[in-house]
């Protein structure tokens, strides 16, 4: 049985709405998977977090390990592509399933965020959440299909002890996706965590037919988003790292709805 969990470009917006600290998850075509087994069992030893999510799981299930586990993830770690919260995520289901138990993605969240800030990507869909909590706030209509191309700002943050939100306040928070919230949490985030020469991408990127740019609130990353279907974004991807040799360009993929997926057939299928 394998479980995957995607990974993130960032967030779409990260600040505070009434008060309460939010994050809506940006869930991107990039996977942490786990695959659990009763064939060949050994206690593999995972990074020190998964580790600890697993010992909640087997815990809160008053169940011993008679399983394998392994993890392997697409997500680079310390960028803010939320390799953790999918890694976390991703294990608790595995176990769970296994175990012929359910769990919820509410109290998924409500593990991980014991362990540290969590990004809702195994939420179903596009959320705003609590990244401190782990409550779901509201579900968000993400009205177009975008590609991303996420460049890289190098090094890592530890978003752990970078525990600081932007004090950026969302005066409305909407069922669709504002995409000027967007940009005003990219922007509002440089006094908390600066990029530099973030204006001008984001100039350059709209002026190439951009619909939008975001950044990861704790980590390196930013996103530049097209709309599909778009024949050109190869060039403009080009034409973009050309532009600013000192951001490295990652990958692009798309953004799909978060939320648990399987390898059982081609399709997705809720778990």
């Amino acid at each position: 049985m394998i479980v995957k969990v995607p990974g993130s470009c960032g967030e779409f917006v990260q600040g505070f709405f009434h008060g309460e600290p939010i994050l809506i998850t940006c869930p991107i075509e990039k996977f942490s998977a786990v695959e659990v087994s009763d064939k060949n069992f050994s206690a593999e030893t995972l990074p020190e977090k998964s580790e600890l999510m697993l010992k909640k799981i087997l815990h809160y299930f008053c169940a011993e390990q008679n399983f394998s586990i392994n993890l392997q993830s697409e997500l680079p770690q310390g960028k803010g592509m939320a390799s953790s919260s999918a890694d976390l995520a991703a294990i608790a289901k595995a176990a769970a399933l296994f175990l012929r138990k359910d769990l919820s993605a509410e109290k998924i969240a409500e593990f991980a965020t014991e362990i540290e800030p969590t990004d809702g990507i195994f939420f179903d869909g596009v959320v705003a959440m609590n990244p401190i909590t782990g409550k779901l706030i509201k579900k968000i209509y993400l009205p177009e299909k975008f590609v991303v191309a996420i460049f890289d700002y190098g090094g890592t943050v530890n978003t752990v002890e970078f525990n600081r939100r932007s004090d950026f306040q969302i005066a409305k928070l909407g069922d669709n996706l504002n995409f000027d919230l967007i940009k005003n949490s990219a922007l509002a985030n440089q006094q908390i965590l600066f990029k530099p020469h973030l204006e001008e991408i984001m100039n350059f990127a709209k002026n190439l037919g951009a619909a939008f740019v975001n950044v990861a609130h704790s980590g390196t990353v930013i996103g530049i988003f097209f709309q599909q279907p778009d024949s050109l974004i190869d060039k403009k991807i080009s034409a973009i790292a050309d532009k600013f040799d000192f951001i490295k360009f990652l990958t692009k993929t798309k953004i799909i709805d978060g939320g648990f997926y399987g390898k059982i057939s081609a399709r997705r299928r809720h778990l």
